[in-house]
């Protein structure tokens, strides 16, 4: 190891132990525990980079893939080109493909040519994949068979396969041009007959999915049948790849990472909180405050232009705050419901009426209530018949509205394929804030002139 690379030791919490102690410590650790080990300590690119060259191949190897994909792109960015092509050669091809894409193009340039041939041929293929699809995550490490052997031809056959791929729990049987003809379990081969021929006991009905299919349908499809892989295939079923289920955990992990974002308000973003650039984390912050702010001030705007019912009954403002209030959490309410509907495979665009249907007979039954309520806190406690019926006519009005609204744009939105994850939270409670004021001063306005 070159003296020059040692020199960079800002430590860990450790920095008086003997090195050599601190490499054996982490050779006893899971390399997901190394990793995360690694993370936590903060170490410069550089150290890490060392540190997995100290550990041996095996357990380096297997620790590179557990690290981010920020700590990936730095690692690459910062070691010698050379040395990090023995962990990049090792990764999992949609893993590889992944960080390929996110580092500067000048380094992945001179990493290229230094590849072996077939394994630049793979990240050609995936490469051309579109994000988000189910050709962008699969591996092309399956396990595969012709349907003419035998199980003992096959066992042997698959001894030799095992080390270069994911999974040999499900073993794909193709032709010759790749042809998707049928599946069988390792459990199944090992438990049939020696002279048994692989077509004759394989599954023919095989549960597949288009290369360009949604992630998020690849991962309902993965729970729903509870499959440890899913084989992916190209419009003539020949089979390109399979997307096993730790892949799914990223997937969904992923999805939900970027839904909590948008619900909170937040411009999506991929990196861990800590290696987020300030100027970056404030800046997608910044974009949707910033449209929340002018959506307020419709709010404030609506308040001003009906001043003159403010001054006619100065107690109409009292009850702003619980008006609008219950109305955004309503409407939040329904949106989270939907969006959630939505992830799930629960509900589809098409369900709008069923929706429409139901979000109105929900609106009315909360209105009603609250209505109710309001009514008689406002009659038992100000003594005011009309500002009573004029907090309840609006508490029913906007619940309606704001049920219906927040139901209802997520659908929209996922009909012309934006992420119906945007109308939920902050967004959905602001804009819905803006007509909840709108429809109670209307409201105000009209039973003020009819009580005089």
């Amino acid at each position: 190891m070159s003296t020059a690379l040692q020199e960079h030791l800002p430590y860990s919490p450790s920095a008086d132990r003997d090195d050599f102690t601190y490499i054996e410590e982490l050779r006893q650790l899971h390399p997901s525990d190394i990793a995360e080990r690694l993370e936590n300590e903060r170490f410069p690119a550089q150290r890490i980079v060392e540190i997995l060259l100290r550990l041996g191949n095996r357990i380096a190897i297997e620790t590179f893939q557990q690290l981010t994909m920020g700590t990936q792109r730095s690692c690459l960015e910062t070691a010698n080109t050379k040395i990090m092509l023995q962990f990049i050669e090792n990764m999992e091809p949609d893993d590889r493909v992944d960080l390929l894409k996110k580092i500067d193009e000048d380094i992945w340039e001179a990493m290229m040519p230094l590849i072996a041939q077939a394994e630049r041929n793979r990240i050609c293929r995936l490469w051309k994949y579109k994000e988000g699809t189910a050709g962008s995550v699969m591996t092309t490490e399956y396990a595969y068979l012709p349907g003419d052997i035998t199980v003992r031809t096959a066992l042997e056959r698959l001894r030799l396969q095992a080390p270069n791929k994911e999974t040999i729990y499900y073993v794909y049987i193709t032709d010759a041009q790749r042809q998707l003809l049928g599946m069988i379990s390792l459990r199944d081969l090992i438990m049939s007959r020696p002279h048994a021929v692989l077509s004759e006991i394989m599954q023919t009905s095989l549960i597949s999915v288009p290369h360009d299919m949604d992630v998020e349908t690849v991962a309902r499809n993965i729970s729903k049948y509870d499959f440890l892989a899913l084989p992916v295939v190209d419009p003539e079923n020949r089979l390109l790849g399979i997307i096993t289920v730790d892949d799914v955990i990223d997937i969904i992990r992923a999805e939900n990472t970027e839904d909590f974002q948008l619900i909170s308000a937040v411009v999506p973003f991929e990196e861990q909180y800590f290696k987020r650039p300030l100027g970056k984390l404030f800046w997608n912050r910044f974009l949707w405050l910033a449209i929340l702010l002018f959506t307020s001030i419709l709010s404030v705007s609506v308040m001003e232009w009906h001043a003159d019912a403010l001054h006619q009954m100065f107690a109409l403002a009292f009850f702003i705050p619980m008006v609008t209030g219950t109305c955004g959490n309503a409407g939040t309410q329904s949106a989270t419901m939907v969006v959630r509907g939505l992830a799930l495979g629960e509900i589809v665009p098409k369900d709008f009426l069923r929706v429409f249907y139901r979000e109105l007979l929900m609106g009315l039954a909360l209105g009603c209530a609250l209505g109710i309520m309001a009514y008689f806190r406002v009659v038992l406690q100000d003594h005011n018949l009309m500002l009573g019926c004029i907090v309840a006519s609006a508490l029913l009005a906007t619940l309606l509205t704001a049920n219906l609204t927040g139901a209802l744009i997520p659908l929209v939105l996922k009909k012309i394929g934006l992420d119906p994850a945007l109308t939920a939270g902050p967004f959905i409670a602001t804009v819905i804030d803006a007509v909840g004021i709108t429809i109670y001063f209307q409201i105000a306005l009209f039973l003020m002139e009819f009580f005089h």
